[in-house]
């Protein structure tokens, strides 16, 4: 499947799974330099800080969005 036949669901499942990802990835960083360079550590640890924000609204929108497809034309569930 190519990224322009996605959905605007599965563009946000495929931007969540990315944030999470790369919050892992600056987690992991941060860990390594910690004992040598924590100024860099501390960083690391608050762009992944910043990717799970990301994250959270991306999740928000998910949901919003299942919300919108699921709800009957007269408004209710």
């Amino acid at each position: 499947m190519r990224f322009r036949e996605l959905n605007e669901a599965q563009i946000l499942a495929l931007a969540i799974t990315a944030e999470e990802e790369d919050a892992h990835i600056y987690r992991d960083f941060a860990e390594s330099l910690r004992a040598d360079f924590p100024a860099e550590a501390e960083l690391f640890t608050r762009m992944a800080d910043e990717e799970d924000g990301h994250r959270h609204r991306l999740i928000e929108s998910y949901r919003q969005n299942s919300v919108n497809i699921f709800r009957s034309s007269d408004g209710r569930m």
